[in-house]
């Protein structure tokens, strides 16, 4: 009656309409009817018969294995208190169907809050009675003895046999279509299973178990690895594309709260893997202050347990050697059964289908993607991204229940802590060393110390520091001493001191050197290797260097990878910010910082003679002695 008042309301040539009810869902129509017809129309709507309860037993099977698919994919929003529109687009994109699909659903099954609602709906007869009993008998007998095996046949190839067989028997041959609908019909996770077998079945479908061996307290158990992002990024000056970035992700299995992140452009490596952990083990105030992120982010302290997959960026002796000089075990999963890394990847997969909602998205897949263009649409830069995906943790994802844990996961970060739940090792509030923590996840290597200092892929490095280790024996053999490189820098070296205990800074042999990183480095020797040359020194590697250094900004506005290259180089610039080494106080009589004495006698000098020689110049003529 209120929609009535209403469009009584409603000038006189607004008045002609009709007005179809059923159940709670109204549909109004523009006719050439009275506005007196519609108490009429109401009586009608009221004789409308509801459509009736379905039930478990009265639906087919194919029927009622969609009714559970569809009400699986909707049960997170049902539950959800306060669906957004966000939350239902982001489940559209993750099962491949559009929003109004998803909408329909869910207003079928609120109805009455019954599963079978969801159920499909077939117009007229039910589509058994449509074909003979021996045509679905065949069809049947296709789907089970070809379809539905290891040979994984197409739909083509089953219509084909269904028409060979019913042709054979004399019985109706049904349409294509028709068996594609019957098809269709069958559970993706039993086409799986018979298709592909039970390993990809429950690689797919398997429950992810909330509970994990040991993940019994906040950092006792850690789960880490990479994820290719589904989005295009700008470079920082021509703002134009350079391609996908990468993630490296770490979770708090106990409180699913993130533990630390990398996102780079660079492939997986074991270099990301160390950034990574040094983030999540470190105190995280700072970034999120000079980046202008509200909210807090706690996590902070050693793990237990690392747990990750067999790849080799994580198997390294880079990882292994540095987890070990922190009393942190490894686990790895076993091979071929991604479901044991359940907690992370489905973290990853969180945080991947925000992203689709972003400008520049690719999506999963090309059929998801359709007609969008990624690359014309991308508006992000790495740093923007970034920035966006600090909010996203920070911001909704540690505040928002978590349906493995029943709380959000700072909730349950912060019982842990309070004592709630049993508490461990390495919690936050232990005491790292951050300098020192950065350096012992750097890549490093065991070098001998020569007159002309150390060498690492033919740079030379040297300082006066050195000399008390020239040509030193361990036994018969040469003594070899660690070194660690940042690959983000390869100007210095930083080498262990065994009578300080800690590492001093070595930097180039020549000091006219530019700064490189390591991938520069590696650059340069292909750009030489492509011309016929071989790097044999270091004076041809840096030669390359410039002249790559030339092409790239003459071609910076021409070609994506030049415009990767200088993205590159600004997040290179980004890492060596934080990588601040102070020298260490020296713990023997020799002091880095001194240098020699220049004692001068003036007695025979006249007063217009000056003697000024500034550090550099003492320096460098100690080292030519």
């Amino acid at each position: 009656m209120q929609l009535w008042r209403f469009c009584h309301a409603l000038p006189v040539n607004y008045r002609n309409f009709t007005i179809f009810a059923t159940d709670l869902k109204i549909t109004t129509v523009l006719s050439g009817g009275r506005a007196s017809d519609l108490s009429e129309m109401e009586k009608t709507a009221k004789d409308t018969p509801k459509r009736r309860a379905r039930t478990l037993d009265g639906l087919a099977a194919a029927d009622l294995a969609e009714a559970k698919r569809r009400f699986a994919i909707i049960r997170p929003l049902v539950r959800s208190e306060r669906r957004t529109e966000d939350e239902i687009a982001a489940v559209a994109a993750a099962q491949g169907v559009s929003r109004a699909t998803i909408y329909r659903w869910l207003r079928a099954y609120e109805t009455r809050r019954l599963m079978t609602d969801l159920a499909p709906r077939r117009s007229g007869r039910a589509m058994p009675s449509r074909l003979a009993a021996e045509t679905e008998a065949i069809i049947a007998d296709v789907i089970k003895e070809v379809y539905l095996t290891k040979q994984k046949p197409s739909a083509d190839e089953a219509v084909i046999e269904v028409t060979r067989r019913c042709r054979l028997a004399g019985v109706v041959t049904p349409s294509a279509g028709t068996v594609r609908a019957r098809l269709r019909s069958i559970h993706p996770k039993v086409k799986l299973l018979k298709r592909e077998g039970r390993k990809a079945a429950h690689d797919r479908y398997g429950a992810v178990k909330s509970a994990f061996p040991g993940a019994d307290a906040p950092l006792s158990v850690i789960q880490i690895d990479h994820t290719l992002l589904d989005i295009i990024v700008l470079d920082e000056e021509m703002r134009l594309p350079i391609g996908r970035p990468w993630l490296t992700l770490a979770i708090d299995v106990f409180s699913r709260m993130v533990f630390g992140y990398h996102l780079s452009l660079d492939a997986p490596s074991s270099f990301a893997v160390g950034l990574c952990l040094c983030h999540g083990m470190l105190d995280k105030a700072a970034e999120l202050a000079v980046r202008n992120v509200k909210g807090v982010w706690p996590v902070r302290g050693k793990p237990l347990i690392v747990h990750s997959d067999n790849g080799k960026d994580f198997r390294s002796h880079l990882i292994q050697d540095s987890l070990d000089q922190y009393d942190i075990r490894t686990e790895f999963r076993p091979p071929l059964t991604p479901h044991y890394g359940g907690h992370i990847e489905r973290l990853a997969g969180t945080l991947g289908r925000k992203i689709h909602a972003l400008p520049g998205a690719t999506f999963a897949s090309p059929n998801k993607r359709g007609e969008y263009n990624a690359e014309a649409k991308a508006k992000m830069t790495l740093r923007e991204l970034q920035h966006w995906l600090l909010n996203l943790i920070v911001g909704v994802y540690h505040n928002k229940e978590h349906d493995g844990i029943g709380c959000p996961p700072l909730v349950r970060w912060t019982q842990g802590l309070a004592g709630k739940e049993p508490t461990g090792p390495g919690l936050a509030g232990s005491n790292i060393d951050a300098r020192r923590l950065r350096l012992d996840f750097l890549p490093f290597s065991e070098r001998t110390v020569q007159p002309e200092g150390i060498v690492w892929d033919k740079i030379w490095y040297r300082d006066p520091l050195l000399s008390q280790w020239v040509r030193a024996d361990e036994g018969r053999r040469r003594r070899k001493f660690k070194v660690r490189r940042d690959p983000t820098d390869i100007s210095k070296l930083y080498f262990l001191d065994p009578a300080l205990g800690d590492y001093v800074e070595i930097p180039y042999r020549d000091y006219g050197r530019p700064s490189i990183s390591v991938w520069d480095y590696r650059a340069a020797e292909t750009w030489l290797r492509r011309q016929g040359r071989t790097a044999e020194n270091e004076a041809q590697i840096f030669a390359a260097y410039e002249e790559m250094h030339r092409i790239t900004v003459e071609a910076t506005q021409e070609t994506k990878r030049a415009r990767r290259d200088q993205a590159r180089q600004q997040e290179v610039r980004k890492h060596r910010a934080t990588l601040t080494v102070d020298p260490p106080v020296a713990a023997t009589p020799l002091l880095r910082k001194k240098h020699l004495a220049v004692v001068v006698d003036s007695g025979s000098a006249s007063p217009k003679d000056e003697f000024d020689i500034d550090d550099k110049e003492i320096k460098k003529g100690v080292e030519e002695w």
